[in-house]
């Protein structure tokens, strides 16, 4: 099973649910990363697509990122880790790019398809990050709903909605 699926209702309106499989919390990873970036290209080029939507079929909404995956990006680039880590933020950034701007004109930022996020519960890290791309955010009256970037209590700066230029050490 797929941690994101699509389903596209009557209404043209897809509905991309994160759900990962045998685990209590969604959590992103490698593999997710480039479902969820080929789910919003169905999105976009399909024309019998008018909208989107993009939810949890959790309790929560996301626990946030797999800290594998960072070191995994330091291993990307084998005798450059700064260049791992830089091309993996710039593929995550793309991709939440891609959500902000949902097909509008890059001239006259009209057109596009709206996408929101429906909040079951729980957002943290990348579980947030995600749906402030978005156009809308609705979430749950649930008191027991955490929502933030902790990240940063560990010295981790929410990294995929800065453009990546700010990692690096020289300017552009």
């Amino acid at each position: 099973m797929a941690d994101f699926t699509i389903k596209i209702d009557t209404d043209q309106i897809a509905t991309i649910v994160w759900d990962c499989p045998e685990k209590a919390f969604n959590i992103l990873n490698f593999e997710a990363i480039k479902l969820l970036d080929s789910l919003v290209d169905e999105v976009l080029l399909n024309d019998n697509i008018i909208g989107a939507i993009i939810t949890s079929a959790k309790p929560d909404f996301a626990a946030g990122m797999d800290l594998k995956v960072l070191a995994d990006l330091k291993n990307l680039n084998g005798a450059n880790p700064a260049q791992g880590l830089f091309d993996g933020f710039m593929q995550m950034h793309t991709i939440m790019r891609k959500i902000e701007r949902a097909g509008m004109d890059p001239k006259t930022n009209k057109g596009g398809k709206p996408i929101v996020t429906v909040l079951p519960g729980t957002a943290l890290g990348i579980g947030l990050e995600i749906p402030l791309c978005t156009h809308r955010i609705f979430a749950a009256n649930n008191n027991k709903a955490k929502i933030g970037l902790p990240e940063i209590k560990v010295g981790i700066f929410p990294g995929y909605l800065e453009h990546p230029s700010f990692y690096l050490k020289e300017k552009l």
